[in-house]
């Protein structure tokens, strides 16, 4: 009996002492948030509340902060309220996204200046500025518990860059996103640091590749393909939270010697109407969101668009802007689609963000058949004229039921992010055009005065 007490008394202390090795870590995670304003005020509380426990909290951002509401695309200091916000909430670090660079290399410099967290990126140089000052890796620590996190970001766009338009990162050089984790394999010697994130802005499959190639990353906390989950993958954990701040994920883990052993992902749905909010951050985003402008009157939908849809009323209101023969707009540039009822400066903002210009050319059939081979991604078009497909792919064009010569011109116009990616594949714009897409867009509205528009079961290229 006697035996058997000590043995128990030495489970017990073992027990103690590994239990006392372990240390409990919230991380609460946001992703492509897009300048959605309206649920921060509920954020606040999940994560204070959470810090008064005493736990080691972590609050982090897996990029795209911006481009996405023309409450703060167009705020007088451009995504200056995402920042204000972000700071008020804690937020501690993010990586740069795509679209942080939406607005230009100065107005991020601003921001960052602004932000209270670091921004994080280790596959990219040549900035200045407050961009020059951004670091490969940021070390945060809480109550003696530290986390390296390890910043990458997408090059998914032509000559690989970001997907953002090509001016804006004009003078930056990017690497490859995966294989700049090469580089930092020696935190995984520093025992100062108990555990090492890789914050990206790759999407859900280069975080897996991140994974199965690097066995010292204990955890990828992702962004850009907008994937919600929380999961075990190869040699770690991912965490990715879906978009537009329509949730938070609230991630609880345990670590014993510099690795994970207990992991808990939460999914917290923001559009919960029972969540506490903060009245302060609340009465804010209400005074953020006082613009009047924003909400007059200036169309009429009288049926729901869809994408394509709303590509056909998009394309067909630069035509008549630019009296172009054809006008083609990338799938990805259209980020909401047309709805039934009061068409607003608002809504046409929130369908087109970027602030684009237009460029219009003069081409040869030759030459714009030799554009939509290099292109080759989704569009939306609309034309005066009329196309045959050849078994070859090339298309005859007509005009009026007569073939255009070879030696013939038509204008293009398209919006110029896709002018600047495939400049190399264009003749010189004939013509720039002064304003933003979306501005040329509340012109055509105005110009109809209102009147309904039907673009259902249009027809599509």
């Amino acid at each position: 009996m006697r035996f058997i007490r000590k043995k128990i008394s030495f489970l017990f202390l073992l027990t103690c002492l590994i239990s006392s090795a372990q240390e409990k870590v919230i991380i609460f995670s946001i992703n492509d948030i897009h300048s959605r304003i309206e649920n921060f005020s509920k954020i606040k509380p999940l994560i204070d509340n959470e810090r008064a426990k005493g736990n080691k909290v972590f609050f982090v951002s897996a990029g795209d902060i911006f481009s996405g509401n023309p409450i703060v695309d167009n705020y007088s200091e451009k995504g200056f309220p995402i920042i204000d916000l972000l700071n008020r909430t804690g937020l501690d670090i993010s990586v740069i996204g795509n679209h942080e660079f939406d607005y230009g290399q100065n107005v991020l410099n601003d921001r960052i200046s602004q932000a209270n967290f670091p921004f994080v990126c280790a596959n990219f140089s040549g900035g200045k500025g407050e961009l020059s000052n951004v670091k490969g890796v940021e070390i945060i620590e809480k109550d003696g518990f530290s986390i390296a996190y390890i910043g990458a970001i997408e090059t998914g766009n032509f000559g690989r860059f970001p997907l953002t338009h090509p001016k804006k990162v004009k003078g930056l050089f990017f690497t490859n996103p995966i294989q700049v984790f090469e580089d930092y394999k020696i935190l995984n010697e520093n025992s100062d640091v108990d555990l090492v994130v890789a914050l990206t802005h790759l999407g859900k499959n280069g975080d897996e590749k991140i994974l199965e190639k690097f066995n010292y990353i204990d955890l990828v906390i992702g962004g850009h393909s907008n994937h919600i989950y929380g999961k075990r993958h190869e040699n770690g954990y991912m965490i990715m939270s879906g978009k537009n701040l329509e949730m938070i994920s609230k991630t609880t883990i345990s670590v014993s010697q510099g690795k994970i052993i207990d992991f808990q992902f939460e999914k917290i749905d923001l559009s919960n109407a029972s969540l506490e909010k903060d009245q302060n951050i609340d009465l804010l985003i209400q005074k953020y969101k006082d613009n009047p402008s924003f909400y007059k009157k200036i169309g009429y939908s009288s049926v729901n668009h869809s994408r394509g849809e709303t590509g056909c009323f998009y394309t067909k209101a630069i035509r008549e802007t630019t009296n172009a023969d054809i006008v083609i707009q990338n799938n990805g540039g259209i980020r909401d689609n047309l709805k039934k009822g009061v068409i607003r400066p608002l809504d046409i903002y929130t369908i087109d963000p970027f602030g684009n210009g237009i460029d219009n050319f003069l081409i040869t059939p030759a030459e714009l058949n030799f554009f939509l081979k290099k292109y080759s991604k989704r569009f939306y078009i609309s034309s005066s004229l009329n196309f045959e497909k050849k078994n070859n792919g090339d298309l005859e064009i007509y005009r009026n039921g007569e073939k255009i010569g070879e030696d013939e011109k038509i204008s293009l116009a398209m919006n110029d992010y896709i002018s600047n990616t495939y400049s190399e594949y264009l003749p010189e714009p004939l013509h720039s055009y002064p304003s933003t897409t979306a501005e040329y867009l509340i012109r055509f509205l105005n110009n109809h005065n209102g009147g309904d528009l039907n673009f259902e079961n249009c027809s599509k290229f």
